[in-house]
């Protein structure tokens, strides 16, 4: 595919789609298959549902999009499909962990392939998303075409991540290939004392316990702020605290 890249999960391996006639011959076997593709897209939000859906399906009739208020309906709505299925998750839905429910998820469904959305462009967040067994990341920020695109190749067994966040998360792993500091050191107490959080809310405790404000902790962290606000409202529940003050003070009196 020009505009991505297929990600091996058991080599690790990232590498280019170079061969168009590949595609389209997979891409045809399908559109000579009788049975429409069904894509349960599982948001809580009624008008992204709808919107997706509208999207989806006005640009590749072929693909029957059937919406899920939350996640507790994908199971049902899979079991009544005859024909061939995928998942399209919208991370960010109310009362779930997040990343750590992409596992619980993936394991779910069982073979039917799960793509998870989501409104932020995060290295990190889009590492764990596929290595909780998603078949592939989609920012929300990328064009309609382009997700319909990711939506066949997935269908044909392909693995999807965007390949500028995969270069800039490669890159920061290098940079931090052997550097420990105040900060490491702050995040592996928080882990060690609060052990169902997962590792990026630890990251966000740990600035959060140093009083940067969202937007700073955004930067540091190379994500949106709807998802710093995201992070840090799971944060606060986890630890039982009311409000974003109480959360850092519990941090820094570990590290004090």
């Amino acid at each position: 595919m020009a505009n991505g890249v297929a990600y091996s999960m058991e080599t690790g391996a990232l590498a280019r789609e170079t061969s168009s006639r590949n595609m389209h011959s997979k891409l045809a076997n399908h559109a000579d298959d009788n049975r429409s593709v069904r894509v349960i897209v599982a948001d809580d939000r009624r008008l992204c549902r709808e919107c997706l859906k509208l999207l989806i399906e006005t640009i590749d009739p072929r693909l029957d999009v059937v919406e899920a208020v939350d996640a507790d309906q994908i199971g049902p709505l899979l079991e009544q499909g005859a024909g061939p299925s995928v998942v399209l998750y919208n991370l960010v839905m109310a009362d779930r962990e997040g990343v750590d429910f992409v596992k619980t998820l993936a394991e779910s469904i069982g073979d039917f392939p799960l793509l998870v959305m989501c409104d932020a462009d995060d290295n990190a967040l889009m590492s764990g998303v596929l290595e909780r067994g998603a078949k592939a990341f989609l920012p929300s920020s990328m064009p309609g075409p382009q997700m319909v695109a990711i939506l066949h190749l997935v269908i044909a067994g392909g693995v999807y991540a965007p390949p500028d966040m995969v270069r800039g998360f490669s890159a920061k792993a290098d940079e931090a290939a052997g550097r420990a500091g105040p900060s490491e050191r702050r995040e592996q107490v928080i882990a060690e004392n609060f052990p169902t959080l997962t590792p990026r809310q630890c990251h966000v405790l740990g600035l959060l316990s140093q009083g940067l404000t969202n937007r700073d902790i955004a930067s540091s962290l190379d994500m949106c702020e709807n998802t710093v606000k995201a992070h840090v409202k799971q944060v606060m529940r986890k630890l039982s605290v009311d409000n974003r003050t109480q959360a850092a003070l519990m941090a820094d009196r570990l590290i004090a």
